[in-house]
């Protein structure tokens, strides 16, 4: 009760989304994320995987966008 099971019962919706898989989707990824050992709200901010990325992402924002994400 409460949790969705991604039976898409609740279909069609109106504005076209696919319900159950995007409660699938999330619980997946929040699942994944939760089993980590270390978690993005762990980063120090040193700089390290910045300067060492060959794409220019700037890691030190994304591990602490990641962490809010998670932790809302």
């Amino acid at each position: 009760m409460g949790k969705c099971v991604y039976c898409n019962h609740c279909q069609p919706c109106l504005a076209g989304l696919d319900v159950g898989l995007n409660n699938k989707y999330y619980d997946l990824a929040r699942n994944h994320y939760e089993n980590l050992a270390v978690k993005a709200e762990s980063c120090v901010r040193c700089g390290h995987c910045d300067s060492q990325c060959p794409f220019h992402v700037i890691q030190m924002a994304r591990m602490q966008e990641i962490a809010g994400y998670f932790n809302c």
